[in-house]
């Protein structure tokens, strides 16, 4: 807690000379003010007991609720061992049920990983909801998380070597690599030839770069963005304008340091029983980052779930991807620059991503895109640009959502989360099946 105050000051101090959005020392000094009442409040109120369920792995979780639970390893092509946790049904499903389910890969956003999807309450979380709804749920996970910590070649791409080979990838080798791996071994894996791909935040703008680069679409019956990303120009995150503007990623390279918030998942364990708490203080500091919005939409007896299983953790390069294109305003690959990108792509600037064969790719895909109107990382403007990508499927295989007071983890974590998200996502799915 006393870091997350020293950090607050450090982020107004360093921003008193740097050009930022308009609203940024309100959004700050709001955010922070409310971090430190959130204090007080942790301090002076009485402890709850802590949830069960932020005891249990993984595994545990699943199962405790009467679900099948199984963790499948993917090698990518460039050797990256990636881990998808699958519910292919209940327990007392009969093994003869369970054959022939339709896939649904559901992927995380940036520095998360695949326990997000059931923060909340599990019985009102879209992984339970798709299995009741007769799917095979795979939730799959990115390079760089702590679910997806091994390589093929553990001797040049270690973990834990900040000067190792493994950190050198941003979302560019997720939709190059991580995204085809995934989709073809589940779809091997089912004996399918489609699934149906429900993406959070970064897990969209790996779907967008995905089919701008190649072809997946071929190989997706139904395609869901919740909170969907590509253009951030006019994101409003007071802690990511401050990582954008102050130079910090110039300290973080001179120090060799490659990759964020990573840990061993044991550190999890314990952050959970201080999570407990400090659980209003937690989530007011983590809306710095993801949003300061005027109210708090999600449980704050499930904070401690949150401190088990998150964050998920990245590499540098990947952050500095993400504050590349805030910058520009432009949808565009890792520019590493002239020099490298020579190397890299044959030309000194990185080149755009390629919008026409987006299009074309995705012009027969049905797609659900919902976003929240105080969805920091999906800025108006910004959704706009995207909507204007495909306004010729607006009405026929493209529908849209706007939900009023939504952030950017609303629509996973929020209490509403089940009447806004889930239901209208399902919905959504079944009359597709229905009318195909």
């Amino acid at each position: 807690v006393g870091i997350s105050s020293i950090l607050i000051l450090l982020l107004i101090t360093s921003a008193a000379t740097a050009k930022v959005y308009d609203g940024f020392y309100k959004d700050l000094s709001l955010g922070g003010w409310r971090v430190l009442t959130a204090l007080f409040d942790d301090l002076w109120n009485k402890t709850p007991e802590m949830v069960d369920d932020a005891y249990k792995s993984d595994s545990e979780y699943y199962q405790s609720y009467g679900f099948r639970f199984e963790e499948h390893k993917i090698i990518t092509e460039d050797g990256y061992i990636l881990s998808a946790h699958r519910l292919p049904g209940k327990q007392s499903d009969k093994i003869k049920d369970l054959i022939g389910r339709p896939p649904v890969m559901l992927q995380h956003g940036l520095l998360d990983n695949s326990a997000t999807f059931t923060i909340g309450a599990f019985n009102r979380s879209l992984p339970y909801l798709l299995s009741e709804a007769g799917y095979d749920v795979w939730m799959t996970n990115t390079r760089g998380n702590f679910n997806s910590y091994e390589h093929s070649n553990p001797k040049d791409y270690s973990v834990f070597d900040q000067h190792s080979k493994y950190w050198n990838f941003t979302f560019d080798q997720m939709a190059i690599y991580d995204l085809p791996a995934n989709i073809d071994y589940i779809l091997d894996y089912t004996n399918h030839e489609k699934l149906t791909y429900i993406g959070h935040s970064q897990g969209t703008i790996q779907f967008w770069a995905a089919n701008s680069m190649g072809n997946i679409a071929n190989k997706i019956e139904a395609f869901v963005g919740l909170g969907p990303v590509m253009y951030i120009k006019n994101m409003r995150s007071p802690i990511m304008a401050i990582l954008k503007l102050s130079g910090i990623n110039n300290l973080f390279k001179y120090m060799d340091w490659n990759n964020l918030l990573i840990w061993p998942k044991i550190v999890n364990v314990e952050l959970k029983s201080i999570v407990k708490y400090f659980r209003k203080t937690v989530w007011r500091f983590v809306q710095l980052i993801v949003g300061v919005e005027p109210e708090i939409m999600i449980d704050l007896d499930r904070m401690p779930v949150m401190g088990r299983h998150e964050p998920g953790g990245t590499s540098l390069n990947n952050m500095l991807h993400w504050l590349q294109m805030s910058n520009s305003g432009l949808f565009q690959r890792m520019d590493y620059g002239e020099e490298e990108n020579i190397k890299v792509y044959g030309q000194a600037i990185a080149p755009l991503f390629d919008q026409e064969n987006l299009k074309k790719n995705l012009k027969d895909l049905d797609m659900f895109l919902i976003r929240g109107d105080i969805d920091v990382f999906v800025e108006e403007n910004d959704f706009q640009k995207l909507i204007d990508i495909f306004a010729d499927k607006i009405g026929t295989t493209l529908q849209y959502k706007v939900i009023p007071k939504y952030g950017h983890l609303d629509y996973i974590w929020a209490h509403s989360s089940y009447e806004e998200v889930a239901l209208p996502v399902l919905d959504f799915l079944k009359n597709r099946r229905t009318s195909t």
